[in-house]
């Protein structure tokens, strides 16, 4: 089953970028986007902290619910 997630553009917040995840760690979260060949990784810069990365000019962040489970994998 896909997980699919919003990831917030900060310069733009009302315009999210719809991912799926692939693999999160405690560290990375690696990431897919949809019905296309792009992947990418955010990355955490402290324990707590929001994931954050940037792809094609547009800077993301995503904080995990904490549900979450760092190191399984999605899908």
């Amino acid at each position: 089953m896909e997980r699919l997630i919003k990831l917030t553009d900060v310069d733009r917040p009302d315009e999210p970028l719809e991912v799926e995840i692939e693999r999160m760690t405690e560290t990375t979260l690696r990431v897919t986007v949809p019905k296309t060949i792009v992947a990418f990784e955010l990355r955490r810069p402290r324990e707590g902290a929001a994931f954050e990365g940037a792809l094609g000019g547009r800077y993301f962040t995503y904080t995990p619910a904490a549900s979450a489970k760092p190191g399984r994998r999605r899908g």
